[in-house]
């Protein structure tokens, strides 16, 4: 060391002594206050290249700095009351943050420094519904002047050290919470590469509790307090940072995970609310995903295999009905979500898979040279036969994205088993008028179709077509029109309303986009039914 390095040694060991005295009062508890306000003026006169340096000399020397006065929880109160600065305040918070980085200090100390275990951030009974509390915590924590240095080191080590370590030191509910702050914090700073930079450095074991945390009780971030505030929902965030950077497996591993988890009562079903309707966040983060990787999940949830998974219970369950209950759960989510901005964006994707497949189709046996390699042989063959297939599975999940739609509404609203195997747009669109075309018997008629309506409902019903010109009610065949369709949708309750417009999206993207262009029509719908079949056996 030279002349120089020891003089800034000794200047800054100087510096440290008289801050560690500064509110020394040895027979009454000292004045950590006085001590970190003197902390603070001396701070602003040491150069900045020197001030992580003067931490790391001031935390080798008292040991418990950072758990006393050395806190940005005493540094808010200073604020607050006056006794330092704004700028004191921030000089501080990026010694502390620049020393860790540099590795001069140590992990813990920034955990006490932060006190994020204390803040009131995150407690056992969940997140803090003040969202000014959690805001406060995530800003801190993603403003660093370093840049990303600070958050993506410290939350890799807060995420592997302690919410995810083994054994669980957290709940669920407390891992999901405090993992959803941190990619909170790393989303600001950095965007979807910080959030991948930590999640690559984690174990696979741990990757996968932090999905399953984040995924059961990241909603929480949804809350209207922190509407307007910059907060996500972290699970949206982890799907943002797989479409971004994952391998083709990250996105099929998280498709399916995806479907695993929107099973059974709101309780076990984390991507629709209790009406089932997608969470918002969540459905733009897949749709976002679906986008960027259609081919790829297409795919892979097209294979066809018709073994049995091993270690199933279920005598009936095959490999190509779970992927595609898992394709019609995504569609449902994102592409025949009525609510989801970007659902147009997802069918128009899923359009051109489909047409590319048709194409192939509808090519002819034993004359085309699918495969353009100057033979017609038995590969050209399996092609065409391999491209029906894809067709008819994705019809297949379409459909069935419909009915389970339709099934789970059911459910919930504990509608009566007549409804059970209709669709909203057979029961409603295509309900023939046979008789008297009144306003009245038409709505009994619509309430007969859909399993029973209540008298307020059939009211509606009626008074709505009692607007409507008779001429106007019905076809030439005794078929509504679809004035009266539009006014009998309008007159029921929100969930039909909503359904229908999953119905209604759903069959116009079936007979447009396939059953319009596909040569093989009775092969095509033979074939959608067995995978219909195959779908419904993979679900019990």
């Amino acid at each position: 060391m030279g002349v120089e390095g020891i003089q800034q040694c000794n200047d800054l060991n100087a510096i440290a002594d008289n801050v560690l005295k500064e509110g020394d009062r040895p027979f009454w508890g000292d004045d950590l206050d006085g001590r970190l306000d003197f902390f603070a003026e001396q701070l602003t006169n040491v150069r900045p290249e020197e001030r992580s340096e003067l931490i790391d000399t001031i935390v080798e020397k008292d040991g418990g700095a950072t758990m006393s006065w050395l806190t940005s929880e005493k540094l808010d109160k200073l604020v607050e009351d006056g006794r330092i600065t704004d700028l004191e305040r921030e000089t501080i918070t990026q010694a502390v943050a620049d020393a860790y980085v540099d590795g001069a200090i140590g992990f813990q100390d920034v955990v006490s420094f932060t006190n994020i275990f204390g803040n009131g951030a995150v407690a056992p009974a969940g997140l803090n519904p003040n969202g000014a509390v959690v805001t406060d915590t995530i800003d801190a924590l993603a403003n660093s002047a370093n840049g990303t240095a600070f958050i993506e080191k410290f939350a890799g080590e807060f995420l592997s050290e302690r919410i995810l370590a083994e054994p669980p030191m957290f709940t669920p509910m407390e891992q999901g919470n405090f993992a959803g702050v941190m990619l909170n914090a790393l989303d600001q700073a950095g965007g979807s590469a910080s959030v991948n930079a930590v999640l690559s450095d984690l174990s696979g074991d741990a990757r996968s509790t932090l999905q399953e945390a984040v995924s059961a009780h990241g909603m929480a971030f949804t809350n209207p307090a922190f509407e307007g505030r910059n907060v996500r929902d972290p699970m949206a965030i982890l799907i943002d940072t797989v479409s971004e950077h994952g391998t083709s497996q990250d996105v099929n591993d998280l498709v399916r995970f995806v479907g695993d988890n929107s099973r059974g009562d709101s309780f076990d079903n984390h991507y629709f609310d209790h009406q089932n309707k997608p969470l918002p966040q969540r459905a733009e983060a897949l749709s976002d995903l679906f986008v960027n990787h259609s081919d790829t999940i297409l795919n892979e949830l097209t294979v066809g295999n018709e073994g049995k998974p091993s270690g199933s219970t279920n005598p009936n369950e095959t490999h190509v009905g779970n992927d595609l209950a898992t394709l019609s759960n995504l569609f449902r989510l994102t592409g025949l979500n009525p609510d989801n901005p970007k659902a147009s964006q997802v069918m128009d994707a899923v359009a051109d898979f489909t047409t590319e497949a048709i194409n192939i189709s509808n090519k002819l046996e034993g004359v085309d040279d699918v495969d353009g390699n100057g033979v017609v042989d038995h590969q050209d063959l399996r092609m065409i036969e391999g491209a029906t297939a894809d067709v008819a599975m994705i019809t297949a999940a379409l459909q069935d994205a419909v009915a389970t739609g339709y099934a789970d509404l059911e459910a919930d609203n504990a509608a009566r088993d007549a409804m059970a195997g209709f669709l909203i747009d057979v029961a409603v669109s295509a309900i023939p008028v046979v008789g008297s075309k009144a306003s009245g018997p038409i709505a009994n008629a619509v309430s007969d179709a859909l399993g029973g309506l209540s008298e307020g409902v059939r009211k509606e019903i009626a008074d709505a077509l009692a607007s409507i010109p008779e001429e106007l009610l019905t076809t030439a065949q005794g078929q509504l029109t679809d004035t009266a369709k539009a006014a009998i949708i309008d007159a029921l309750p929100e969930d039909y309303q909503y359904l229908e417009g999953i119905s209604q999206d759903a069959e116009k993207f079936i007979f447009d986009t396939i059953y319009a262009q596909a040569a093989r029509i009775n092969d095509l719908s033979n074939t959608v039914q067995k995978y219909r079949g195959f779908i419904d056996s993979a679900r019990g």
